[in-house]
Formats: C-alpha cells, sequence, structure tokens
C-alpha cells in the first residue's frame, strides 16, 4: 500500500516520456539520454506537477508562456535563459504559441561529460531559485547555435564517435551557460554580494529540506534546527528572498501535494490525509479548506 501511495504523487517524468509526449524521435544508443529541440512550447503535458530527469537549458525565441518550477513562478519569453536542475517541480501555467530552443540531458549523461565544474558549481548554484533570466540577444543567439548543433547531431546518423561530439558540444553549451551567467552577476553585483549569497544558500538548503521533509514535518522549528538557525531568522531570510514566509512555503508544498492526489490519483480523501502525515481526515479537511477555500471533496468534485 505504501508502495503504491508513494508512486501515485507528484508524477515523474523520464527523458523518453518526454520525447515521446513532444512527438520528437530519438535513435537509439542515445534514447533518454539527452533530446535538443527548437519548436512551439508543448506545454500541455506539465498542467500538473511533474518532476523530470535531467539538466535542462533553454532560451525563449517567440511569445511568452509562464509556469511554476518549485512552487515559484517563471515566465519566459524572447531572449529569456532557463535553468531547471534535475527533479524539480514543474508546473505549466500558460502559453500558448511559445517558442523555445531547450536542450534536456540526463543526470548519467552529464556525469560522463567531463566538465569543470569547481568553477560552474558556484555560478549555477547562485540561480538555483531564480531559474530565468533575461540575456542579450547576441548570448540568446549564441546559446540557439549551441543547442541547434546538438539538435543536429541528433537527428544525424550514429558513428562510433557520436557520444563524444555530443558530450563535447552539450560541455561547450554548458561552458556558454557559464559564460553567460558570469557577464550577468558582472551586471547585477547585488547578486554576488556574500550577504545575498548566503541568504540564497539558506533559501536553497531549505528548498532543499522542504522537498525531502515536506510531508512529514510542518513546523517551522524543524527546519530552523536543520539549518542550525533560530526559527525568527529562518522566517525573516526567507521572506526577505522569495517574498513569501516559511509557512507559506510548507502550506503551499503540501497544498500542492494534495491537490494533484485529489486530482490524478485513485487514493480516498482518507488516505491522503494518512500519506500526507495528518492525524485524520477532519484534521486535513479543515487545513485544505484553510487554504484553499473549499473541502478535499469539493475540490476534487470540481476538477
Amino acid at each position: 500500500m505504501n508502495k503504491e501511495i508513494s508512486e501515485a504523487a507528484i508524477n515523474h517524468i523520464t527523458l523518453q516520456e518526454l520525447i515521446t509526449m513532444s512527438g520528437g524521435e530519438t535513435r537509439p544508443g542515445l534514447t533518454g539520454e539527452c533530446i535538443a529541440a527548437s519548436t512551439e512550447s508543448r506545454l500541455q503535458a506539465f498542467r500538473f506537477p511533474c518532476r523530470i530527469n535531467a539538466f535542462i537549458i533553454g532560451v525563449g525565441t517567440e511569445g511568452e508562456t509562464s509556469g511554476l518550477l518549485n512552487l515559484q513562478e517563471f515566465k519566459i519569453k524572447k531572449d529569456t535563459m532557463f535553468i531547471f536542475a534535475p527533479n524539480s517541480i514543474l508546473q505549466a501555467q500558460s502559453g500558448e504559441g511559445a517558442k523555445v530552443h531547450i536542450m534536456a540531458v540526463s543526470t548519467d549523461f552529464m556525469k560522463r561529460i567531463n566538465i569543470d565544474t569547481k568553477h560552474l558549481l558556484p555560478l549555477l548554484l547562485q540561480f538555483t531559485n531564480d531559474p530565468c533570466m533575461d540575456i542579450s540577444h547576441n548570448e540568446c543567439q549564441a546559446l540557439r547555435h549551441f543547442i541547434s548543433l546538438v539538435e543536429q547531431e541528433l537527428k544525424g546518423p550514429e558513428s562510433d564517435f557520436s557520444a563524444e561530439i555530443i558530450g563535447g558540444i552539450i560541455a561547450g553549451t554548458i561552458y556558454k551557460v557559464g559564460e553567460i551567467l558570469q557577464h550577468y552577476l558582472a551586471e547585477h553585483p547585488e547578486l554576488g554580494n556574500p550577504a545575498q549569497s548566503r541568504a540564497h544558500e539558506y533559501f536553497r538548503q531549505f528548498t532543499r529540506l522542504l522537498n525531502e521533509h515536506y510531508k512529514r514535518e510542518r513546523s517551522v522549528g524543524f527546519y530552523a534546527r536543520q539549518l542550525c538557525i533560530t526559527p525568527k531568522y529562518l522566517t525573516t531570510l526567507i521572506k526577505r528572498i522569495s517574498g513569501k514566509s516559511v509557512s507559506e512555503w510548507i502550506d503551499n508544498y503540501v497544498i500542492l501535494e494534495a491537490k494533484t492526489l485529489l486530482k490524478y490519483s485513485n487514493m480516498s480523501v482518507q488516505e491522503i490525509a494518512y500519506h500526507l502525515n495528518f492525524p485524520n481526515q477532519s484534521f486535513f479537511g479543515s487545513y485544505f479548506k484553510r487554504n484553499t477555500g473549499m473541502s478535499p471533496s469539493q475540490y476534487k468534485a470540481e476538477q
């Protein structure tokens, strides 16, 4: 029963499934390892929260689209670069006619590419919770060129050197992203000051802990203890960085999971209550109604 409940939670999407949903084709040997595409955004697949086991880089080329990444709103328009870390929770909200150049690479493939993470990782970490940024048109064009090269190689005939060629271009793409991030930080020095960086690091650690424990732990004190800081300091930091309180983040995670289960699983309201560590269905119902304005049964019936 526990295994069934666990699998009914926020959906995981593999790269193979993403390729199928996008109507794309990949050749044997590299299937599930990486995708690159310049295409109209197909966001229907992400209308409910899901996780993708891939590192995603892309740029907007036309139109505008929006969604939620780990419960934070993002917007992608022309000349916006976006970076989504593996297993982030993604949910689309709108974006008819939006177009992007996008590259998705499995974590296993990333590990096999020879990349100097010592210099890149600190840069990438600064943008973990702010994954979209406006870049110059020339930078956008350069990144599009790299992604197009990956797409071209993926569509070409396979050879003994295909994995090395594609890996090399992907590595070059990631270094180009690092260069763009470095330039972005130079133009926004406030993002690089020690206090801001420290606050973002606490925020990153908090969201990581929240992602691991939200089904069991809903107290501010628990997360503060895990980070070895006071609840008051944690609340101040998170509010300053995100505009939401710690309690709001916790409630949002729990309600997002509850809505997903109510809408897309066969679990009863009582099963969902126990799955999310509420003492009984009544406590869960009161909590859900306080946060959404309707009871779990009403929400389930309306979907």
